[in-house]
Order: C-alpha cells, then structure tokens, then sequence
C-alpha cells in the first residue's frame, strides 16, 4: 500500500479521523494525499452585482485562501502526534464529491481511503446516503469510514469481520490479516445465526480450516434476531476498534429492500467501518 487517500471537509470530524490516516500511513509507509471537493454556487449572471466570471474568479480564490489556511492545521495535528515525517500531498478539486474522489482514486491509483463520517438515520439514509456511504459501496478500493465521535488512542487491537463464508470472504479475509498484521490485532471472524440453524456453525468450521495458520484469529458463530444488533453488542463487549466488512456494488431496488449492512453500520456504529469491495477479491 502506497497511497491513502483522505478526503476532507475541513470539519473537526475530519481533523479526528486524519489521525486514523496518520497511523495507518506510518504503520503501512504509505503518503497521503489530502482532498477537498467542492462545488461553485449555480447563479444567475442577474442574480450577481458583477460578471458571472468575475464572481466565479473571487469565489475560487476565496476558497483557495481557505483550504491553504487548513493545510498547516492538518500539518501540526501529524507534528503533535509524531508523524511529521510523513509525505502529505493536498489537493483541490472542484465537481460532485463522490463521483470527483472516484475519478481522483482511479487517476492517482489511489491504494485506501480514510474519511470521516456522520450519522444518519431514517428515510434519508435510504434515499441521500453520505458521501462515506455511497463510497462505501461505489469505490473500487478499501474505504475506512470513521465517526465523528470516536477518539483514537493509537492502538487498533481487537478487529471484527463479519462473514457469510462465500469464497471471496476468505480473501478479504487475508487482506485485513495483512493489513493489520503491523499492529498486531486479535482478528474476530463473525457470522451471525438467525434461524439457529445447525448449517451456520458447521459453515464456520470449513471457513475456519483455510486459516489454521494463523494463531491470532477467533471465529464466532453469534445468535440473534438481527444482524446488525448482535454484531455491535460483540463489538462493546469484546472491545472492537475497528469492524470490516465486505461489500457489494447494489443496484436501486436491492438497495431499498437488502439494504447494505456496510453502510448501515457505517451510519450507526461508534467503531470505525472497514469495507473491501468484492471487484478487488
């Protein structure tokens, strides 16, 4: 892994989650690349006590002047934590978000994103989404999206991926073993029992058998009446820092009625959400 991605509105929510891009950029001596999206306001030329272009010329400025004034901010929070060695490109870019941070991956052959991210609930989600949710599940590469509360401590111990042990799995698998082998983490394999049907438990066990080799692995078959609800009652109890998960690419109507847990969990959770998109397996 070489390059992180981190995209930012200049928030403070943002400023917490670029510390989860600085750990993860010395533990895995990859740079970052900073970027902020925006868009120019959709006026009327009459609407304007100038030109359009003269308008659109101060706009662009001003917003220079404010991302070049958030840059040694980003720069003082990497010094105060230890990291002023790394190399942190920023960049500025104007279009839509996501589509503008998926050009930027693919062109720049981006490697991980890390963003910050909000809560939503109800409805909206469903319908507006984020922008981590959408990347979420549109981005061809790993997206970390952590919520805007959590404080990290440095340390990313006790990691949980959840599993419905389809082939793919297993290599998403390999791939969080690896990324998170330099901090050492205790991984936590989970699927979740619905029906407490015999078939879960023994399904856990042919999964397991591919992983012998690794001695820092647990593998739980978990029960309830909701995925989502037991898989975050493991995660307080056992005290995940991190979850990750394996996503797919939804279409409007499986959107609506197989909504993705990946994204639900990144709405909800107080603990950071790891995907891996399914194209990359």
């Amino acid at each position: 892994m070489k390059k992180i991605l981190f995209p930012t509105d200049l928030s403070e929510a943002a400023e917490r989650a670029f510390i989860y891009a600085l750990h993860l950029a010395s533990k895995l001596e990859a740079e970052i690349i900073t970027l902020h999206v925006y868009r120019k306001p959709d006026l009327k030329a009459a609407t304007l006590p100038n030109t359009l272009s003269d308008f659109y010329a101060t706009y662009d400025l001003e917003l220079f002047e404010n991302y070049k004034d958030s840059i040694p901010v980003l720069r003082q929070l990497a010094e105060q934590h230890g990291f002023g060695h790394l190399t942190i490109h920023h960049a500025l870019e104007e279009g839509k978000v996501v589509p503008t941070i998926l050009k930027y991956i693919e062109r720049d052959q981006i490697d991980m994103v890390i963003m910050g991210t909000t809560g939503a609930w109800g409805l909206k989600e469903i319908f507006t989404g984020s922008v981590a949710g959408e990347l979420l599940e549109n981005s061809p590469i790993p997206v970390l999206a952590v919520p805007e509360e959590v404080q990290f401590d440095g340390q990313i111990n006790q990691v949980a991926f959840c599993t419905s042990y389809k082939e793919e799995e297993k290599k998403a698998l390999e791939k969080v073993i690896q990324l998170f082998s330099p901090f050492e983490a205790n991984i936590h394999c989970l699927n979740v029992d619905l029906g407490h049907i015999e078939f879960y438990t023994q399904g856990m066990k042919y999964f397991q058998e591919a992983f012998v080799q690794h001695t820092n692995l647990q593998f739980q078959v978990l029960e309830g009446k909701d995925i989502n609800e037991a898989v975050t009652a493991y995660m307080r109890e056992h005290g995940i820092d991190l979850l990750a998960m394996v996503t797919h690419k939804r279409n409007f109507f499986q959107e609506l009625f197989n909504y993705s847990h990946a994204k639900m969990m990144s709405y909800h959770s107080d603990i950071p959400v790891l995907s891996i998109p399914t194209q990359i397996l």
